[in-house]
């Protein structure tokens, strides 16, 4: 490897301000609505520490790294700071290879940042990583990688303990766009008016239309920035954007050496039976599939890829999720399913056909589901969601949308009513996982009672932290 490849990715090398016409950052200039991810003030870099950010593809974790070499170009060496993309690599050679390369380059004796992206591209990339660290490659060094494969992160960082430094949370994940997020690219009045349930039983008479219409459009746009951005400047989403999605999601499982042709029948399933109980051995049978351990095999892969999310039900006597008994399973976030949904059926317009289906009320109550367990995936940070987020369902098939086990191991039940009409009556289910708490996330009606709460859907997403603790 030549040095002028790592002076092309590393133009602010010549000159600190070329960091304005990187890519990313020139692209900034152009848009609406620029975002800074909170997770962007999570990385302590003034210590010897290696970071790993999962995050889907496409979602920003790119620009994130250059919006942290921006900042970090204002305080230090701007040959200190080096990113690489791992796109045009195979192995782990080639990865000590181009370290090897920076630090016979570099000369001084300064804190060296070093940003790896999508570095589950390359072939035993620990093998890499791990060889650099214990040859004192990495002292005096903060290191973020970061990859868009949630499984291979985490199951090569279990071979480098020790090793990574001292922080509580070593590994970060990066979602889109939060709802409270997106309502204060929109109307920041609202939000400032709007932040918490005390407030929101003053103001909500008063911003309840408008929070409404922001509810229906980030249904449409979902947490992913070029879509919300792309919908804000012209008032639909363009093509080519969904197709770009669907490309790295299906590019991403190819290289997996999975066919296109089982993955396209699993999406076709899931989009179906959305929000519904589902085995794998169901899935197999509606499609052709012959064995329920292939479609758990591409669920998983799907899973770490950030595109599905498996919902376990709640075993009540260990307050732990039962893999064994059927699942949910929803789309990580609520634009991969218009993706999907487009792909699947061979929509000509994903924008036309997603704002069509808006009208169905009965969808429209599926999609509030996503949209409310997107947001407590959330909760995700370090720890085995899996483990704290749930769903009920009895003996008699009654079922409870969401179960969520608070920090003090309390189980706080959460239910979808989307329509009208909501009373502390409509607890009755819920009490059958807490007699004493719960959610219930309706389409109007705002209430509550001691710890029960009836909350409108739009207020719960932008207020869902704050209902979560009461």
């Amino acid at each position: 490897m030549e040095l002028e490849i790592l002076k092309e990715q590393n133009p602010w090398w010549q000159a600190k301000e070329n960091i304005l016409q990187d890519v990313q950052i020139e692209k900034l200039s152009r848009v609406r609505h620029i975002w800074h991810p909170p997770i962007i003030n999570a990385f302590n870099l003034n210590q010897d520490v290696i970071y790993t950010l999962r995050g889907s593809r496409q979602l920003g974790k790119t620009t994130l790294l250059k919006l942290l070499i921006e900042k970090l170009l204002k305080e230090n060496p701007k040959e200190n700071i080096l990113y690489f993309t791992c796109n045009n690599i195979d192995n782990y050679k080639e990865l000590i290879e181009v370290f090897n390369l920076y630090f016979e380059w570099i000369n001084n004796n300064h804190r060296k940042f070093i940003f790896i992206d999508e570095i589950t591209f390359v072939k035993e990339w620990t093998r890499a990583v791990k060889h650099l660290a214990d040859i004192g490659r990495l002292r005096n060094c903060s290191l973020i990688i970061t990859g868009s494969n949630s499984h291979d992160l985490r199951y090569e960082l279990e071979r480098m303990p020790g090793r990574r430094g001292q922080d509580a949370q070593l590994d970060k994940i990066m979602f889109g766009v939060s709802f409270r997020e997106y309502v204060e690219f929109e109307n920041k009045d609202l939000t400032s008016k709007i932040y918490d349930i005390e407030s929101a039983r003053d103001n909500y008479p008063f911003f309840k239309k408008p929070l409404n219409g922001y509810l229906n459009n980030y249904m449409l746009t979902g947490g992913f920035i070029q879509s919300i951005n792309s919908f804000s400047s012209s008032g639909r989403i363009d093509q080519d954007i969904y197709q770009q999605y669907l490309s790295w999601a299906l590019g991403d499982l190819a290289k997996t050496g999975r066919k296109e042709r089982y993955s396209r029948q699993i999406f076709e399933q899931l989009i179906k039976s959305l929000t519904t109980n589902l085995g794998f051995d169901t899935i197999a049978k509606k499609t052709s599939i012959n064995s329920h351990l292939t479609v758990e095999e591409y669920l998983n892969i799907m899973e770490s890829s950030f595109i599905v999310k498996i919902l376990y039900q709640i075993d009540m006597n260990k307050k732990i999720g039962s893999p064994r008994k059927t699942k949910k399973i929803y789309f990580q976030d609520i634009f991969l399913l218009w993706v999907f949904l487009g792909y699947v059926f061979g929509l000509p317009d994903y924008f036309l056909s997603s704002k069509k289906r808006l009208e169905d009320s009965l969808f429209k109550t599926k999609l509030i589901e996503q949209l409310v367990m997107s947001h407590l995936l959330r909760l995700e940070n370090s720890i085995n969601w899996s483990n704290i987020v749930f769903f009920f369902r009895s003996t008699n098939q009654y079922e409870v949308d969401f179960v969520v086990r608070t920090p003090d191991n309390t189980l706080l039940p959460i239910e979808v009513k989307y329509k009208d009409g909501i009373t502390l009556k409509d607890f009755h289910l819920l009490n059958k996982v807490n007699s004493n708490n719960g959610i219930i996330i309706s389409k109007d009606t705002l209430l509550g009672q001691d710890k029960k709460l009836i909350i409108p859907a739009g207020l719960f997403l932008l207020l869902y932290e704050n209902c979560l603790y009461l």
